[in-house]
């Protein structure tokens, strides 16, 4: 208790000119009643859309990496998707109720974490552009060779990238804490006199290492990779590679220069705030609350431009929608077995049964000697082909020339008998 009038001393009242640069966490002092409603309905629509679209990001890439589709790129493009679910996620919600309310409600550990988590977030999202850019030059600079590597490098990577992203903004954590003002609550950025030299080169060095330098890196890097794919190569293989290339890079441009151009005006606020002085005008609330939805807004951007600009994520966010809507329930096990059994039974043929009136009606007797002729073994016993029984037909009726006898072998025995008595009686 006896620091509080020490809190209460480096906070402004409410309505003063300055509580815009104090407050952490969110603009808690929204006066208009509409805008109360207005923004955290907003932000519940950014919400679903941004987690919806990065959860199919999030499953079309987990199915590319089941099939063997595993790249540097890809990877890079899922961690900048897990980013994104995590503001959606937890950082959009708080800041609603935030908003909605004019006093802090949401506990001492949300205050101290709030700003921090996002900074980090923001962080990771902006390396990982750097990084994709990189990749993305070394794609276009090697077409034929895919920039994959091994999963520990990406691993690596990535858990290096987040590292990074946590410690850069751990101040925002130091300093946030809560104080009680005119039976209010509110969480605010207090920085301590033996602080202030540091949190004045932190302002400076922030924004620089987090957003400038990392923005700086991405756009020299697409533009190296633009004045790569003018180059023509001589091979239709050379020549596709360079298409995909270039669709790569407009892509992956895209999505920087959304994030670029999102972010700008949060830092805006953020510089502002933190280099305001006693007696300066502080940032306009209208600015601070539009800049802050633009920020939450980039979330539920990209997965649109991937979709836009990428038939891969396309085709898969096709093949999953598909397998929502007409994916057709589970049978339970009973139900199975008597389709089986009804399918079963249907596959073999019945024989009707005769009824009592058919059996009542007398049959006439049959001759044995006929049925015997008439049975089916006599019938094809029976069969004589047409050419042969045309030849016989022939044979028995016109008398054959030796010339046009199809078998002189039999005759030549009767000629040969014929002869026999002549030659004996010349003899």
């Amino acid at each position: 208790m006896e620091k509080l009038p020490v809190q209460l001393h480096h906070f402004s009242a409410p309505n003063s000119t300055n509580d815009v640069a104090r407050l952490a966490g969110g603009y808690q002092n929204i006066d208009s009643k509409e805008l109360r409603i207005a923004i955290p309905v907003t932000l519940a629509a950014i919400c679903l859309i941004g987690s919806a679209g990065n959860f199919l990001v999030f499953a079309v890439l987990m199915n590319n990496a089941r099939k063997g589709k595993t790249s540097m790129i890809n990877s890079l493009i899922l961690n900048m998707s897990v980013a994104d679910l995590l503001i959606m996620l937890f950082c959009v919600p708080f800041r609603a109720v935030a908003y909605s309310r004019s006093s802090w409600v949401l506990g001492w550990f949300i205050c101290k974490t709030a700003d921090w988590f996002l900074q980090s977030c923001l962080a990771a999202k902006s390396f990982t552009l750097a990084v994709l850019a990189k990749a993305c030059f070394m794609y276009v600079t090697h077409p034929s060779k895919q920039v994959q590597i091994r999963h520990q490098r990406i691993a690596a990577l990535i858990i290096s990238i987040w590292a990074l992203a946590f410690i850069l903004p751990v101040p925002h954590w130091l300093f946030a804490s809560l104080i009680y003002e005119a039976d209010k609550v509110m969480c605010i950025f207090d920085t301590a006199g033996h602080a202030s030299n540091f949190v004045a080169v932190f302002a400076k060095l922030y924004p620089a290492l987090v957003y400038c330098l990392p923005v700086l890196f991405t756009f020299i890097y697409h533009w190296k990779a633009f004045r790569r794919c003018k180059r023509r190569g001589s091979k239709t293989q050379n020549l596709r590679n360079q298409i995909r290339g270039k669709r790569l890079t407009v892509m992956l441009f895209s999505v920087s220069l959304a994030f670029a151009s999102m972010c700008a005006p949060e830092w805006v606020v953020w510089f502002w705030i933190k280099h305001v002085g006693k007696g300066d005008p502080s940032p306009p609330p209208s600015f601070v609350l539009l800049s802050q939805v633009l920020v939450f807004s980039i979330s539920s951007v990209n997965p649109l431009i991937f979709v836009a600009m990428s038939e891969e994520f396309k085709e898969g966010f096709l093949g999953l929608w598909k397998r929502l809507i007409f994916s057709k329930p589970q049978a339970s096990p009973d139900l199975q077995a008597a389709q089986q059994q009804q399918s079963s039974s249907e596959s073999v043929p019945t024989i009707p049964v005769p009824s009592q009136q058919e059996k009542s009606v007398q049959v006439p007797d049959k001759d044995p000697v006929q049925d015997k002729v008439d049975s089916p073994t006599n019938k094809t016993a029976n069969i004589v082909l047409s050419d042969m029984e045309q030849f016989w037909h022939d044979r028995q009726n016109a008398a054959a020339t030796t010339e046009e006898d199809p078998i002189p072998w039999e005759h030549q025995s009767d000629l040969a008998g014929s002869s026999c008595p002549e030659t004996s009686g010349k003899m």
